[in-house]
């Protein structure tokens, strides 16, 4: 187990525990919606919850990849799912790689710590792994979340684009 804030434990969790953190990947899922709103409505809770956990099944049948969950007072109020990935084909930068794929930090809990420490959680997994680089993706209009990563070292190296394919 991970310290973080008081009271706040940070746990990891295995694939058995999924359905735990279903809860917390719709507040995300509304979330992205409220900060993209013109890509329309969001998935059902039902069938976002079912993609996203299928996913999480995948990623956690990888050796090093581990999800954690951060609690208060017996409360889930946080969580962080990261698999390991090759490093840049292209620059030297490290062998492997950390890929966070979600950190969420619910809007009540959010100011009061639990983001960092659920970061520097992930941050020690992945140097018990010998890992060095640790990315992930944000939407471009979560100024929020690009702020709290930039605070805490991250800083933008690629555009993530999309269009129709027609």
């Amino acid at each position: 187990m991970h310290r973080g804030v008081p009271d706040c434990e940070i746990r990891r969790v295995d694939a058995s525990e999924l359905d735990l953190i279903e809860p917390l990947w719709n507040a995300l899922r509304e979330h992205h919606s409220s900060v993209t709103p013109d890509l329309g409505p969001p998935r059902s809770r039902e069938e976002s919850w079912e993609r996203r956990r299928r996913q999480y099944e995948q990623w956690l049948t990888e050796p090093e990849a581990f999800l954690l969950v951060a609690e208060r007072a017996g409360e889930r109020v946080g969580y962080s799912m990261v698999h390991v990935r090759e490093g840049s084909p292209t620059w030297p930068i490290s062998e492997r790689a950390g890929e966070i794929e979600t950190l969420l930090v619910l809007p009540g809990e959010r100011g009061q710590g639990t983001g960092t420490a659920l970061l520097e959680a992930v941050r020690v997994e992945l140097d018990v792994r010998g890992v060095t680089e640790v990315s992930l993706h944000v939407m471009a209009t979560n100024s929020d979340a690009i702020r709290f990563y930039e605070r805490h070292g991250f800083s933008p190296y690629a555009h993530w684009i999309r269009a129709a394919a027609r």
